[in-house]
């Protein structure tokens, strides 16, 4: 007898080939046996898909739950979206190594990226770290990269400089120690500080540290917006020269001027893949992007650390404020978006709570403040850094002319507090309902595949990521008629409708649409 039988449903393989109908028999977290007619098999429970679409389990390649997984382990914005696996230290900033002198103005640095629960940061490796999160039991699955930031910050904390041999050394014993305990690969935020200090060269050879391990390269590139395009051929040369495949998480084009870019940056990268250069996308499907409010501020104001950052905004107040009026060879998102298209998601003081959702320009009227960049500032100051923001940079018809290529796959890149970006809790289902049954972007089949199969390749995940058998029971059936991400701007916190079965390593974790408080989740750590 099996554990499960799913039966009546439309099987998705994952691999992009047309859908067709089958029952799928499951025990011990694996896919034993998919059959066209199951009359003679029984199980203990048996799940009627009947009118259904069955698919694998939905992978989360760009996650920023890496605190709030330890206090929310039930990670029902992701579960209840159909991901059974999600991906975290993004973006050059794992959570992990990390030494106790730096743990304050990490903390401090992340605040308005990852949130700050009132948890102990009681790991320094990143093998400690993967412990506590198997310790904390989630519902979904979790993988990680070590982030080139946090590495750079053990050896060189905050410094505005270029690496010299011997330290680039001993990030390199730091990035086999993390990839030996279980990283995916390495991610980079060449945009935030201490990230945004590190030369093409220097990034080169400690990527040439993943090698052996057969290692991915993520990376947050330099630019999005008005320098774009040098910041797709860095990667490009980056990857060539480290011989290491890289994935441009992301992947947008920011700022009116510069719509259009992206069939040129696209070009560029399937040239690349022409001559044998492994670069390959990751989208969100939504116009506006979320991040740390400090990345208003120019980098070299971050230099030395967070403390250090806020002295800044006091003391040269007037300097940076003519940095972010006059400079543009940096990410200047006030000038990407404008203040009134940049929105506050999250603070940590309550009376500073009003002012999730609203628009800087917005709280500078609130508070009557003439000019908006006051406003920024002083909000950073007051909260210490722990701010979110929602910016408002590209549109539909980049989303789309990106969406089609072949290498995209799809993540939520979502910051969980406040009152957070939609993509928290509808990408997938967006997908689904907006582009693939309302519009008819891509097909049914392709946009699963860029769901599974595809995030599975790059992330070097076994087992997971098809409908077949000997794969771990990871499954998510949904009803493609009825699916919808209800998520909004303005009320970003509702479940989706249409996700009527989740299971993860085959425990059934969401049941007609409701959460089973199942926490059937593992570290994958193998590769």
């Amino acid at each position: 007898m099996y554990d499960i039988l799913i039966k009546n449903g439309k099987i998705i393989s994952g691999l992009g080939n047309p859908w067709y109908y089958g029952d799928i028999a499951i025990k011990n977290n694996k896919i034993i046996k998919i059959i066209r007619f199951s009359k003679e098999i029984t199980a203990e429970k048996t799940i009627n898909a009947e009118g259904l679409y069955i698919a694998p389990g939905f992978i989360d390649g760009h996650s920023h739950s890496d605190l709030f997984i330890l206090t929310d382990p039930l990670a029902e914005q992701k579960i209840m979206q159909g991901i059974t696996t999600e991906n975290v230290g993004m973006d050059g900033m794992s959570v992990a190594p990390i030494d106790e002198m730096n743990i304050a103005t990490w903390k401090k640095h992340l605040s308005g990226l990852d949130g700050n629960p009132e948890i102990e940061w009681n790991w320094r490796s990143f093998s400690d770290y993967l412990n506590v999160i198997a310790q904390a039991k989630p519902s979904d699955n979790i993988t990680s990269y070590v982030g080139l930031g946090t590495i750079r910050l053990k050896v060189l904390g905050m410094t505005d400089r270029e690496a010299n041999d011997n330290e680039i050394n001993k990030m390199k014993k730091v990035i086999i120690q993390s990839m030996e305990a279980g990283a995916r690969g390495l991610s980079a935020g060449l945009v935030y500080p201490p990230g945004s200090y590190q030369t093409s060269s220097e990034i080169i050879e400690l990527v040439r540290a993943i090698k052996e391990y057969n290692g991915i390269f993520n990376i947050h590139i330099r630019n999005e917006s008005n320098h774009i395009i040098p910041s797709i051929k860095e990667i490009i040369e980056i990857s060539k020269k480290s011989e290491i495949p890289a994935i441009v998480t992301h992947f947008k084009v920011m700022g009116r001027g510069n719509w259009g870019l992206s069939e040129e940056a696209i070009n560029l990268i399937d040239n690349s893949r022409q001559e044998g250069v492994d670069i390959t996308l990751e989208q969100y499907p939504y116009t506006a992007c979320s991040t740390m409010l400090h990345a208003v501020i120019p980098p070299w104001y971050h230099a030395n650390g967070s403390e250090k950052l806020i002295q800044n905004l006091i003391e040269d107040k007037e300097l940076i404020k003519e940095d972010i009026q006059n400079r543009v060879d940096w990410e200047n998102y006030p000038k990407i978006s404008g203040w009134e298209n940049i929105y506050v998601s999250s603070v940590e003081n309550i009376d500073n709570k009003i002012f999730e959702g609203k628009s800087i320009k917005e709280i500078a009227s609130m508070r009557g403040i003439s000019d908006p960049v006051d406003a920024a500032l002083e909000l950073l100051i007051e909260e210490e850094l722990a701010v979110g923001m929602i910016a408002y940079c590209t549109n539909e018809k980049e989303i789309i002319n990106i969406m089609n290529h072949p290498s995209v796959s799809f993540i939520t890149d979502g910051l969980l507090g406040g009152k957070p970006h939609p993509r928290v809790y509808g990408t997938f289902p967006r997908i689904l309902g907006r582009y693939v049954r309302d519009k008819g972007i891509i097909s049914l089949e392709e946009a699963i595949r860029k769901m599974t199969s595809l995030p599975a390749e790059k992330l070097r995940l076994r087992n997971k990521g098809k409908i077949e058998e000997g794969y771990d029971a990871d499954i998510t059936i949904f009803d493609l008629e009825n699916i919808l991400d209800r998520a909004t701007y303005e009320n970003p916190r509702q479940f989706p409708l249409g996700i009527e079965w989740v299971l993860v390593n085959g425990k059934v974790v969401v049941e007609k649409g409701r959460h089973t408080k199942a926490q059937p989740g593992k570290v994958i750590i193998s590769r």
